[in-house]
């Protein structure tokens, strides 16, 4: 899955704190979504819609975070949207094009038939057979390899990337967002359980996301923990993604 890729400082710059967190929940989740569909940055008013508010749509305009049709961002790569679209500033700055990930997709298939030519001596050499894979090796479903499997480190962290998908997913699933507290409670839980399975992987990021997506935890005595909104129970599944967004950006900092 793809994710919306932004400046490191972007949590300070004078478009984001002018445009608020609540249009910032909506900014992040239709760059989410234009990274996934390869839209190169343009956002459909039916999805922004979906989305978030019209107040949100019209704040990320005014501050300059979102284009319209006929806009004059003079930015070389501010895409210029179609009627009935937006355009995400600077997206192409910060993430691939669709031709660039097509085009690396394309090179990453050629790469796995070669490889599987070369394991089976399909280049007239005779070879005597598939490759076998080393012991330090994974097969991928396409018969190609992977990278290493090994043990996780004792010391292992999730990127921020990591904390900020399993928060959205969280978030879409109308779960409470993890606090700084809980976030390094679940990774220690969950870095001693593949200690101790004696699990292997060349990669811990996307099982990581997925257990604290899932995590369900109570604040830690004394914390405080999450204040709940008295009409919490009347807003509707949107609103409580929003709030929870929103909670996400005063607790980390990040956007």
């Amino acid at each position: 899955m793809s994710w919306f890729a932004v400046d490191d400082s972007a949590h300070s710059h004078p478009k984001v704190v002018a445009a608020g967190n609540a249009a910032l929940g909506l900014w992040l989740r239709c760059g989410t979504y234009a990274a996934q569909h390869l839209t190169d940055g343009t956002v459909p008013v039916a999805v922004a819609r979906m989305y978030g508010s019209k107040t949100q749509i019209t704040k990320l305009v005014a501050v300059g975070l979102w284009h319209e049709h006929g806009h004059t961002c003079p930015h070389p790569k501010c895409a210029q949207p179609e009627p009935g679209e937006y355009a995400i500033h600077d997206y192409l700055v910060y993430n691939p094009s669709r031709a660039q990930v097509q085009g690396r997709k394309e090179r990453e298939a050629d790469k796995k038939r070669r490889q599987r030519a070369a394991g089976s001596g399909g280049d007239g050499g005779g070879g005597g057979g598939p490759r076998q894979p080393r012991l330090d090796e994974t097969p991928d479903r396409e018969g190609g390899r992977r990278d290493a499997a090994r043990p996780i480190p004792a010391d292992w962290q999730p990127s921020e990337t990591d904390v900020r998908a399993a928060q959205l997913a969280r978030a879409d699933a109308g779960r409470e967002q993890l606090t700084g507290q809980q976030l390094a409670a679940v990774t220690r839980k969950f870095v001693q359980r593949q200690l101790d399975d004696r699990a292997c992987a060349a990669a811990w990021g996307g099982r990581w996301q997925q257990w604290a997506e899932n995590e369900r935890t109570d604040p830690p005595p004394g914390a405080g923990g999450v204040v709940v909104p008295f009409n919490a129970a009347q807003q509707t599944k949107g609103q409580q993604q929003r709030a929870g967004l929103a909670r996400l950006f005063e607790q980390t900092g990040e956007v």
